[in-house]
C-alpha cells in the first residue's frame, strides 16, 4: 500500500502551519537539549555514484529559481542540501548542539546507509547506551 505524502501533514501550499510546527528550521529553539546531526550530498556525482548516474525526474524541478549547477545529477540532493544548511545555521544560531556532514553525492540509499553508519554512534550516546567496541 502506498501512502501519499500529502496524507502526513497536508500539502504544504494549504497546510503551511501544520508543516511549520513539524519543520526543524522553525522548532530550533526547542531542540537545543536534543543532539541534531545533519547530512546530505550536493547533487553532484560522488564517490558511491555508478558512473552515468541520474536521478529520476521530479515534475516542477526543469526551472526552478535558482537553477542547478551544470554538474548537479540529482536536484533532489541539491535541494536537501540547501535545506539542511539552512536547517544547521538556524539551530545553531537558537545554541543547539548540531554536528553536520556535507559532502559530494546524491540522493540514494548507498549514501544514506554510509550516513546512518556515521551517525549512530551518536544517536545510540544521545539515548544512554553506548556502541559495541567503545
Amino acid at each position: 500500500m502506498d501512502t501519499d505524502w500529502k496524507d502526513i501533514w497536508g500539502a504544504p501550499e494549504t497546510n503551511r502551519e501544520n508543516w511549520k510546527q513539524h519543520d526543524p528550521y522553525y522548532l530550533a529553539d526547542k531542540l537545543r537539549s536534543v543532539p541534531v546531526h545533519l547530512s546530505s550530498g550536493d547533487g553532484t556525482a560522488g564517490v558511491l555514484d555508478p558512473p552515468g548516474f541520474e536521478d529520476e525526474y521530479i515534475p516542477g524541478l526543469e526551472d526552478p529559481d535558482e537553477p542547478f549547477a551544470e554538474d548537479v545529477v540529482s536536484p533532489t540532493e541539491t535541494l536537501m542540501d540547501r535545506e539542511s544548511k539552512a536547517v544547521a545555521q538556524q539551530l545553531q544560531k537558537a545554541g543547539a548542539d548540531v554536528t553536520t556532514h556535507f559532502y559530494k553525492g546524491t540522493h540514494s540509499p548507498q549514501y544514506w546507509k554510509r550516513e546512518f553508519q556515521r551517525s549512530l554512534p551518536m544517536l545510540l550516546y544521545a539515548l544512554g547506551t553506548r556502541p559495541a567496541g567503545r
